[in-house]
């Protein structure tokens, strides 16, 4: 893989039910420490602060930079290495990006009644993005797994599911 084959993004990479979720947002709105809360519930940790994006057999991967590999850094706590406080279970170098989630101090996407997702594209692949108020009173986690659980029920397809949306909302 050469140089000009990689775009390295700032956020963290994560493993979480099966899906590679890439999190983005400022800096200090809580990446890392939404990563650690996740990964204490099952998600495995592939980058923080710095992900490495190559496309492999037409799939966007995520690696770690090597410098940064089991290294998870949180404003309250510092620097830990995932590996020796989670177990090696929690990291791993690379998966394939499913999905993005925007983290955002207040949400301006307009209430409505199908599923507000946008997209980002890195090495022209496309990744579906949940954008995450923090302003909201229910946890993150429940909202992400809300949300992976709809992308299950409809084959990860984000038309098919706004469509449902719509269409049992029509009255």
């Amino acid at each position: 893989m050469s140089v000009s084959d990689i775009d390295s993004q700032h956020g963290v990479m994560i493993h979480y039910q099966g899906k590679g979720i890439f999190i983005f947002g400022e800096a200090g709105v809580g990446k890392s420490s939404l990563a650690l809360e996740l990964i204490h519930h099952g998600a495995s940790l592939i980058a923080d602060d710095v992900v490495d994006f190559a496309l492999q057999h037409d799939h966007l991967m995520a690696h770690c930079p090597k410098i940064l590999f089991g290294l998870l850094h949180t404003r309250e706590l510092g620097l830990m290495d995932i590996r020796q406080i989670c177990g090696h279970q929690h990291w791993q170098p690379h998966t394939i990006a499913d999905f993005a989630i925007e983290l955002k101090q207040y949400s301006d996407s307009p209430a409505t009644l199908t599923s507000h997702c946008s997209s980002k594209y890195i090495l022209g692949k496309k990744l579906d993005v949940l954008t995450l108020s923090l302003n909201n009173p229910a946890s993150l986690k429940t909202r992400i797994d809300s949300w992976l659980a709809m992308q299950k029920v409809h084959a990860c397809d984000l038309q098919k599911m706004q469509s449902w949306q719509r269409q049992k909302m029509a009255f």
